[in-house]
């Protein structure tokens, strides 16, 4: 029984190649993996989300920093009574006419006056005041300490956003580049499944294969057709996902292939960064410092406040014998009873620090649980990574076996369709492998605050081992 070579003509060839080419998205915006990280910690909303809140935490800073110094205020009133103030003058006026005319001395009709206006009905004030707080109970300073450490909690969500951003975008840049060597491989795969069941019919029509031969032919086709279809839709999945991390109005290709795999991360190591710099932890410990300046603030209001003031008036025109154009002075004030309203205010201050300080413990162990979990994942998709460089081998010499039987007419075509596609098999194992193994890497070094490292990591990757 004669048979055809199994190898793929020319025109096999040219058609998968427009079939990729095809499936490539026009006007497309390429990028590098070292690319895509600048145009996310650009482009991010992320991101940029969480750098709007450090500079709210700035500005508090700068708030808490100005109740340091004196408060200039102007304050103008207009001011309308029910009738002007007026001193009555007429007992004064009586007594001294008696003494006099005692003396014999008669004061003449209207010489003295039966009142004097002090206050206008209508009249107007216009001041300057200013107050320099000496004494307040340690409020400012406590408010101060607490805006820097908020400054310093923010700047580390900003780092545990980051890290987090680049972790998804390593999952996501990799998982299309494997999305899409998936789609080839199911691209190949069709046209040989497409050739095979050509090659049945006619073998069935001379007579030469039994109907279930290639009926079997059929089927293989048919899922294989369903296998391409749904690579074809997990790969612009794939395209969405990247294209909508790095806030992009077109189809982003990545053009970084997956790096070799990573260096066996050792556990203890990893540990110990993630104690010492994952963001989370600061960002906690930093809250709970920021509570306890407020407990120390909410403490100080049950003390006396003490300030400097001065003041001068403006508009003098509308001024009494009683009212001074400028004043300088001391003011104190002590509150005694607010119905517990300070008290109130140190209590939950008080269960705001305890609060914290449980959140922060718990953050250390699972901190602690997520290196543990990451540090394992890698060390299984390395060891993955590696059964599946041993069975390629196998699976190379199986293809070869295959193929030399054909030619000798003992095995099918679909034997050696089923070599090539374990060969197949075995190589995107191999490159997922990889990919879980980035991802993880990049998780871990997001949990040690650790995110400017791994384009680093990767270049040297690429450059040691260039594919």
């Amino acid at each position: 029984m004669s048979r055809r070579s199994c190898g793929l003509p020319l025109s096999y060839v040219v058609l998968c190649s427009s079939l990729l080419l095809g499936s490539l998205p026009l006007h497309a915006l390429e990028l590098d993996f070292t690319s895509a990280l600048s145009r996310l910690e650009a482009e991010s909303e992320t991101l940029q989300a969480a750098g709007e809140g450090l500079v709210r935490a700035r500005a508090g800073l700068d708030e808490a920093r100005g109740r340091r110094g004196p408060t200039l205020m102007l304050d103008a009133r207009a001011t309308r009574l029910d009738s002007a103030l007026e001193a009555d003058l007429r007992p004064v006026r009586d007594r001294l006419g008696g003494a006099l005319g005692g003396l014999g001395i008669a004061l003449p009709p209207g010489f003295f006056p039966e009142s004097f206006r002090l206050q206008e009905r209508q009249f107007y004030n216009l001041g300057l005041e200013a107050v320099q707080p000496l004494y307040v109970g340690g409020r400012i300073r406590a408010g101060l300490d607490a805006a820097e450490f908020g400054v310093e909690a923010e700047r580390s969500a900003v780092e545990a956003t980051r890290g987090e951003l680049h972790r998804v975008l390593t999952e996501r840049y990799f998982g299309q580049v494997l999305a899409a060597e998936v789609l080839s491989v199911r691209e190949q795969t069709v046209l040989a499944l497409q050739r095979h069941a050509e090659d049945a019919a006619r073998l069935e029509a001379e007579g030469l294969i039994a109907r279930a031969e290639r009926l079997r032919a059929s089927v293989a086709l048919a899922e294989a057709l369903a296998e391409r279809d749904t690579a074809r839709e997990q790969l612009t999945l794939a395209r969405s996902a990247l294209a909508a991390l790095l806030a992009s109005e077109q189809p982003v290709e990545a053009l970084t292939p997956i790096p070799p795999p990573p260096e066996r991360p050792d556990r203890l190591r990893w540990q110990q960064r993630a104690e010492a710099g994952n963001p989370g932890l600061q960002e906690a410990s930093r809250r709970l410092d920021q509570a306890e300046a407020g407990q120390r603030a909410a403490r100080g209001e049950r003390l006396p406040s003490v300030a400097l003031f001065a003041r001068r008036e403006l508009y003098t025109a509308d001024l009494t014998l009683l009212d001074p154009d400028w004043a300088v002075g001391l003011q104190f004030s002590w509150p005694l009873y607010d119905a517990g309203q300070r008290r109130a205010r140190e209590a939950g201050a008080r269960a705001r620090t305890g609060e914290v300080a449980q959140r922060l413990a718990a953050g250390r162990r699972d901190v602690a649980l997520l290196v543990e979990q990451q540090v394992t994942r890698v060390l299984a998709a390395l060891d993955r990574h590696a059964t599946f460089q041993a069975t390629a081998t196998l699976a190379d010499e199986s293809l070869r076996a295959q193929q030399r039987a054909f030619e000798e007419g003992l095995a099918t075509s679909l034997d050696v369709i089923d070599a090539e596609l374990a060969r197949a098999r075995v190589a995107l194992g191999e490159l997922a492998a990889r990919q879980e193994a980035w991802v993880a890497m990049a998780a871990l070094h997001a949990a040690a605050g650790l995110t400017g490292e791994l384009p680093v990591v990767i270049e040297a990757a690429l450059h040691e081992h260039p594919r």
